[in-house]
């Protein structure tokens, strides 16, 4: 009975370090390659517009804001489905279901949408990309055959005065809350 008792409380030691390193663990195992880039889409999207005009008029909002912001809303208009569906970013907030394409379009559009009310645009930039997932450095879409596993999406937000990328993935941002990925 002791030894159940150890063998618990090492298994819920393991369980609560994975979920507090979760981030840490993810960028240090999966990295994400580029492989094509999406064109962006102008959120043209009324609704949304005025709902994101609503919670920054008169802010002056900082690049982590702006990232944070679209992770929130793209978390609150959008649950995942494996079906096929739109992934323009104007259609996806309102039929609120949408795959990794649309979930990075929606980030995308609203983050682009941002830095241009911001009057940002000559010092970052939001690009969707296409990529593949290498864990331990092996490709995991090898193992797949359907259609859906060929590829997944991710954006960078560079800035343009350093050079300096950051990457996110909205779809693993909204599930297991993992704030960014490192992409190489």
């Amino acid at each position: 009975m002791n030894s159940l008792k150890k063998i618990i409380k090492y298994f819920v030691i393991l369980i609560i370090l994975l979920i507090l390193f979760r981030g840490f663990l993810y960028r240090t195992f999966v990295n994400y390659s580029k492989v094509n880039i999406r064109n962006n889409i102008t959120l043209t999207n009324k609704n949304l517009i005025k709902e994101i005009d609503k919670q920054t008029d008169g802010k002056v909002l900082s690049l982590e804001e702006v990232i944070n912001l679209c992770s929130k809303i793209t978390s609150e208009k959008l649950k995942f489905t494996f079906n096929q569906v739109s992934s323009n970013p104007n259609m996806v907030s309102e039929l609120k279901k949408a795959n990794c394409i649309g979930y990075s379009a929606l980030f995308n559009s609203i983050g682009n949408y941002l830095i241009k009310k911001q009057n940002l645009t000559n010092k970052f930039e939001f690009n969707h990309l296409v990529g593949e997932l290498n864990v331990f450095g092996f490709n995991i879409h090898n193992l797949f055959n359907s259609p859906f596993f060929r590829d997944h999406d991710f954006n960078e937000i560079k800035n343009n005065l350093t050079d300096e990328k950051t990457f996110v993935d909205p779809s693993l941002r909204d599930y297991l809350r993992i704030e960014n990925v490192t992409s190489k």
